[in-house]
């Protein structure tokens, strides 16, 4: 009897304290070869993107463009010019978005809301589920001659409503490249 209680304390700390996530922040992690002069790299070519999603093959298209078409106009912004015939480096990207799920108490409890409360169940305590799709992209920038990796970064985010983030498609993927390619070229 002491194992259950203690069982059911534990779970019903971890759904109070695991809130949903009020700001769905982006996170982002890179990487570089510290020894590589990104000074000597000013033109770029694309290699082979992977795209995973379970859209349809017109709203894949669309998400497809809109990440090279994004990538595209921050690396020009930064100087680098599209070049397939003579590229100092290949850009790829990998990319695709997971449903998920997070579970917790629908409300605050207060002391109150334990009186009558029994260990012996479930009932009286009430909960609510999130669901919300995590986007994630992986750039990659590669020597065009050597084929190493140069840089590397990692982005994901919480996407709450991925229709109203769709209906802004140009827009929302502008900022997540943006926030991912800021640490490109790297500043040794």
């Amino acid at each position: 009897m002491l194992g259950r209680r203690l069982a059911v304390t534990f779970l019903l700390c971890v759904s109070v304290l695991h809130l949903p996530d009020k700001a769905d922040a982006q996170k982002v992690k890179f990487d570089f070869d510290k020894s590589a002069d990104f000074k000597k790299y000013k033109k770029y070519t694309w290699g082979s993107n992977y795209l995973l999603t379970r859209q349809t093959k017109e709203d894949q298209e669309r998400i497809n463009m809109a990440i090279i078409d994004s990538i595209n106009r921050n690396l020009q912004a930064g100087g680098f010019v599209e070049d397939d015939k003579n590229p100092d480096f290949r850009i790829t990207y990998e990319a695709g978005g997971l449903p998920k799920t997070d579970v917790g108490a629908q409300r605050e409890l207060y002391a109150t809301d334990m009186i009558n409360y029994t260990w012996g169940n479930f009932g009286g305590i009430s909960s609510d589920a999130w669901v919300y799709s995590l986007a994630k992209l992986q750039i990659t920038v590669t020597d065009a001659a050597t084929k190493s990796n140069l840089w590397q970064a990692m982005a994901s985010q919480k996407i709450r409503d991925p229709v109203k983030f769709g209906d802004k498609l140009k827009e929302n993927v502008d900022k997540f490249i943006q926030k991912t390619m800021k640490s490109f070229p790297p500043k040794k």
